[in-house]
């Protein structure tokens, strides 16, 4: 039998069945928020660590369903991070040095300080991310850059003991050159391997007191260009684009690393970063670092903890993005990815040490004490392209030795000027 509804009786069935449907769908819609897959935004440099860093954010995806997504660039990254922190177009994390950046990016940076994981890194590695005594950044990895030599090549060269002055690099500069062997490739093409290239060989400046440096070329006491070893490091650059081909303004990083692994040239500066690019060509390839000259004998390879992870303050997902820094300094996986994948010493203590030839002697470098820190990076901000730029002019032949020496004291003062 068909039974009749009322018109009241409907009107309020009708009424129930929205009221009821309305409420599923706010459950559903809030059921979809909450399991909406979170993601963090990371603004990055170092291209040449993109696989490493897909492989790091896929790992933690998979463990946490959280997913990062990450722009990494190299050309002008400091001007596109700069342009987007002023936009408020802020990512959740992103990458700079240490030392006056973390003056640069005081304010937007998360104090660390209080974060339990925190104490899974190594203290002496904390100073170059502290600023007031507040920890401002999370110390990414330890890096170390000099003049990388094929030991093959340097042996069939019958050179046995290492370079260590600017006269022995000149000599073994000969003694390649008389096996046919190119001695360097410059890299003179790219800004950023000339302050690498030089800072190291300065770093005997007011002995080592960067600090007191720095005043002093603040306070216009003295000009950076009359330092004794800027003279010291041109002299270096000439030796260098003597020795490196004939075209030594177009060698790239990529074509070092050719030149390199494929055993056209015997020597080239670049860091430990730049071991996994060369194996990729050369896998069995016997390498190993030369100490940089300096003006008072004492050579050294530059060592220092300066990429740095800042923590945007203000993100929305700021909890999340400690949640992966904890991650990564307290998991298996975390622990290991930097020994193992990018292959590079680790600032967590207790952490293994990458099985890489420029790793251990890193280690070696700094077991020993002939290491210098990167002590341009506590000079003022955005000083480390201009500082290439000058010296890139000088192996460029567009300005001259004292030119440059002007031009090295003009830059500084300009970029404390506009402090």
């Amino acid at each position: 039998m068909k039974r009749l509804i009322g018109k009241g009786l409907f009107l309020g069935m009708i009424t129930a069945a929205l009221i009821g449907m309305t409420s599923c769908n706010e459950k559903t819609t809030a059921a979809k928020k909450t399991n909406a897959k979170k993601e963090l935004t990371f603004l990055l440099n170092s291209p040449e660590l993109t696989e490493a860093y897909k492989q790091c954010f896929a790992e933690y995806e998979k463990q946490t369903g959280v997913s990062i997504v990450a722009d990494i660039l190299q050309n002008d990254y400091q001007t596109v991070l700069k342009t987007r922190l002023n936009s408020g177009d802020i990512p959740d994390m992103f990458l700079t040095s240490a030392y006056n950046d973390n003056k640069v990016f005081k304010d937007y940076s998360y104090n660390l300080e209080n974060e339990p994981f925190m104490k899974n890194v190594q203290s002496a590695i904390l100073s170059s991310v502290t600023l007031d005594g507040h920890v401002t950044g999370y110390p990414f990895l330890v890096q170390s850059h000099s003049f990388i030599y094929n030991k093959k090549i340097f042996a069939k060269a019958g050179i046995s003991k290492l370079p260590e002055t600017l006269d022995e690099y000149k000599e073994v500069c000969k003694k390649l050159e008389a096996i046919g062997v190119q001695p360097f490739s410059t890299g003179f093409a790219e800004w950023w391997v000339l302050p690498q290239t030089t800072y190291p060989s300065i770093s005997d400046a007011y002995n080592g007191d960067y600090e007191a440096l720095f005043k002093d070329v603040e306070a216009k006491k003295i000009k950076f260009g009359d330092l004794p070893q800027i003279d010291f490091v041109l002299d270096l650059l000439d030796l260098i684009k003597k020795y490196g081909g004939n075209k030594p303004m177009e060698s790239t990083f990529d074509m070092q690393v050719s030149d390199f692994a494929t055993e056209k040239v015997a020597i080239i500066h670049q860091g430990s970063w730049a071991e996994a690019s060369i194996r990729a060509i050369n896998p069995d390839i016997d390498i190993g670092y030369l100490k940089a000259p300096r003006k008072d004998g004492k050579s050294v390879v530059a060592v220092e903890s300066n990429l740095t992870f800042r923590v945007y303050k203000e993100s929305k997902n700021r909890a999340e993005v400690l949640n992966f820094l904890k991650w990564l300094t307290t998991s298996e996986y975390g622990k290991a990815w930097i020994p193992s994948v990018i292959k590079q010493i680790s600032p967590v203590a207790g952490a293994a040490a990458p099985d890489t030839q420029l790793a251990k002697e890193t280690v070696v470098a700094q077991d020993s004490k002939i290491t210098c820190p990167w002590w341009i990076f506590k000079g003022p901000d955005g000083i480390e392209q201009p500082f290439g730029t000058a010296f890139q002019n000088y192996v460029a032949g567009t300005a001259s030795r004292a030119e440059t020496k002007a031009a090295l004291s003009r830059l500084f003062i300009d970029a404390y000027d506009a402090q």
